[in-house]
């Protein structure tokens, strides 16, 4: 990785880690949903908080509106961050336990 390629990730993680913004996205991993039932079945959080990080995820190219329906899917790149996401899940559990009395 480049300096100029941290950035661009930096970009993307300061997104990523907004508040529900990963939870957007686990909802769509199940399929497409309106905005309404993606507002239901994350009650925990606002729905201008919710409205707000598809909007963020538009932006990034994660979340793509269906034109015909207005429902809302994961878009290719979407997907793709889908593995990314997994192969971090991957490390973070490789290294949780040492990670762990590390931070104690």
């Amino acid at each position: 990785m480049t300096a100029a390629s941290y950035s661009g990730a930096a970009a993307v993680i300061d997104v990523l880690s907004r508040r529900a913004a990963l939870d957007v996205v686990g909802v769509l991993v199940t399929g497409s949903v309106s905005e309404r039932a993606l507002a239901s079945r994350l009650s925990a959080y606002n729905s201008s908080v919710i409205a707000q990080r598809v909007e963020d995820l538009k932006r990034l190219d994660v979340v793509e509106e269906i034109p015909e329906s207005g429902d809302l899917r994961l878009s290719a790149q979407g997907r793709r961050l889908l593995g990314a996401l997994d192969a971090l899940d991957t490390w973070a559990t490789d290294i949780a336990g040492g990670l762990r009395r590390r931070l104690r």
